[in-house]
C-alpha cells in the first residue's frame, strides 16, 4: 500500500525538486527504491540526469577564518552536514522561523537556501525542514567537532564567533525576579556536549567569567519528546557582569533574531530603561511563540 498520494508524491518530487532518499526519510518508506516503484505505480516520469544535477548558485568558501569558527559553531551546534553529489548540503528543521532566517542569513552569500514544511512520523508537531547546497570548499563542515578546534581557542574573536553560532544553536536567555523586584537574567547552554562545553567553560574563566558547568540529565531520562540517549550538560553564566560582558561579545556576531532581541530587552534592563520589565518580557516571549510554525501550516 502507498506511503503517500500521487498529488503529494508528485509535488515533492517535482515542485519541491526532493531527492527519492529524502522522500523515503519523511513518508516513512524503506529506500529510495521502494519511492521509485511507488513512482512508477502512479505513472509518475522522473527527472532527468541533467535535470537533477542542475546547477545551482555555489560560491565558493572566502577563507576567512571568522566566518569559518562561526559555521563550525553552526555544525556544532543542531545543524548537520552530508555530502550531496557534488556539493556539501547544510540542513536543520526547526519549528522557530528565526532558526530558519539563521540558516538563511549564515549561507545566502554562497547559495540558495530552501524550505518546506513536514509532520515527523514520531508524531511531533510540524517543523521547517531547511537545507543549502553549498560549493565543495565547506567541506570542513561534513564532520561535527566533538571539540573546540585548537585555532579557535587562540584566537579571541573566533572563539567569540564560535560560541555566539554555538549559542543561537543551543543557548537560553531567561530573565526572572530576583530578590523582590529585581532583574536577573541567566544565560545556559544544556547539551551532550561535555567536551565543548568544558572548553567554553575553561575561555571564559580565562577571561575573567565565573560559569559554572554541571550534570543536568542522566541518560535514560524521559523527557516530553523522548527519551535522553546521552547525558546532558549544563554551562551557566548568570552574574549581571558576566551576563553584560557576554551580551556585549556575542551580540556583534550572533544571527539568530531571538536571541538577538533577548540580549538587548536584557541590556536595556540593566541600564535601567526598561520600565514594566515582566510584563514587556511576557510580551517578547509572545511574540516569540506567535513566530513558531502554527499546526495548520502547509
Amino acid at each position: 500500500m502507498p506511503l503517500v498520494s500521487k498529488s503529494n508524491l508528485e509535488e515533492m518530487y517535482w515542485k519541491k525538486k526532493l531527492s527519492p532518499t529524502r522522500i523515503a526519510e519523511i513518508c516513512g518508506f524503506k529506500s529510495e527504491r521502494s519511492v521509485r516503484k511507488t513512482m512508477e505505480r502512479y505513472g509518475i516520469p522522473r527527472r532527468s540526469v541533467s535535470a537533477a544535477l542542475t546547477r545551482k548558485r555555489k560560491l565558493p568558501f572566502t577563507g576567512n577564518k571568522i566566518e569559518k569558527a562561526f559555521l563550525i559553531g553552526l555544525r556544532a551546534g543542531d545543524f548537520y552536514a552530508r555530502r550531496m553529489k557534488l556539493c556539501i548540503r547544510m540542513q536543520t528543521s526547526t519549528t522557530h522561523k528565526a532558526q530558519v532566517s539563521l540558516l538563511h542569513a549564515a549561507f545566502n552569500n554562497y547559495g540558495d537556501t530552501k524550505q518546506y514544511v513536514y509532520a515527523p512520523n514520531s508524531g511531533r508537531p510540524s517543523e521547517w525542514f531547511i537545507y543549502v547546497d553549498l560549493h565543495p570548499s565547506f567541506d570542513f563542515l561534513l564532520h561535527k567537532p566533538l571539540d573546540i578546534p585548537t585555532w579557535i581557542l587562540h584566537e579571541d574573536v573566533a572563539f567569540w564567533a564560535f560560541l555566539a553560532a554555538y549559542a543561537d544553536c543551543e543557548g537560553n536567555w531567561h530573565v526572572s525576579l530576583s530578590h523582590e523586584k529585581n532583574f536577573r537574567c541567566t544565560f545556559r547552554l544544556r547539551t551532550s556536549d561535555f567536551n565543548i562545553l568544558r572548553s567554553i567553560k575553561h575561555r571564559l574563566e580565562k577571561c575573567g567569567f565565573q560559569p559554572r558547568l554541571y550534570l543536568d540529565r542522566l541518560k535514560g531520562t524521559t523527557l516530553g519528546y523522548g527519551t535522553l540517549t546521552n547525558d546532558f550538560y549544563a554551562l551557566v553564566v548568570d552574574r549581571k557582569t558576566d551576563i553584560m560582558r557576554l551580551m556585549q561579545v556575542l551580540l556583534p556576531h550572533s544571527l539568530h533574531s531571538e536571541k538577538i532581541e533577548k540580549m538587548k530587552f536584557t541590556v536595556d534592563c540593566y541600564r535601567g530603561v526598561k520600565q514594566n520589565w515582566q510584563e514587556k518580557w511576557c510580551d517578547l516571549r509572545k511574540n516569540i511563540e506567535k513566530e513558531k510554525i502554527s499546526s495548520n501550516e502547509q
